[in-house]
C-alpha cells in the first residue's frame, strides 16, 4: 500500500494548516468533550505545516513515508527541531504539550510525504486550535525565522 493508497483508503480532507487529515477514532460523549481522539495525517513532499497550538496534548506516531522536521517554540520561547521517521537521528513518537506552538516541513522535496497518526489528549477540537501568524512566531521566538526561508 502506498500513499495515495492511504489518503483514498481514510477519505482524508485538505486541513487548514496545509496537509490532509482524517479524524479516525475517539469516544462519543453525551455531553463534553471527547477525553482522546486521534485522526491521520499527511504532509507531501516539499511541503510544510503552519504553526499552530492546540489547547491539548498531542503525540505525532510515524506510519510511512519521508523524514519530517518539526520545529517546537515551548511556553517559555525556546526553539527545539525534531525529526520524525524511522532513520537514526529521528524519534518515531513526538510529544507535544498542550499550548505549545510547532509546525514541520518536508525534507524532501520529493517522494512519498509523511503519512502519521496524531493521538490528542483530550480530542482534537477546532475551538481549540489556533493557526499562528508568521510575524506572531518569529516575536515570539526570533529563531523561527530560519523555518520561512
Amino acid at each position: 500500500m502506498n500513499i495515495n493508497d492511504l489518503l483514498r483508503k481514510y477519505d482524508m480532507k485538505p486541513h487548514e494548516e496545509n496537509g490532509s487529515f482524517a479524524e479516525c477514532h475517539f469516544r462519543y460523549e453525551k455531553e463534553g468533550r471527547a477525553p482522546s481522539g486521534s485522526s491521520y495525517f499527511y504532509v507531501p513532499a516539499g511541503a510544510e505545516t503552519l504553526f499552530h497550538r492546540i489547547d491539548c496534548d498531542e503525540y505525532w506516531c510515524f506510519n510511512a513515508g519521508d523524514v519530517l522536521e518539526v520545529w517546537i517554540v515551548d511556553l517559555n520561547g525556546k526553539l527545539e527541531i525534531k525529526r520524525l521517521g524511522i532513520s537514526k537521528e529521528c524519534e518515531q513518537v513526538l510529544y507535544f504539550p498542550k499550548g505549545v506552538i510547532f509546525g514541520s516541513k518536508s525534507l524532501n522535496k520529493v517522494g512519498e510525504g509523511t503519512f502519521f497518526t496524531c493521538i490528542t489528549v483530550p480530542r482534537f477540537s477546532y475551538e481549540g486550535f489556533e493557526l499562528m501568524e508568521r510575524e506572531e512566531v518569529i516575536r515570539i521566538c526570533p529563531e523561527t525565522e530560519k523555518f520561512y526561508n
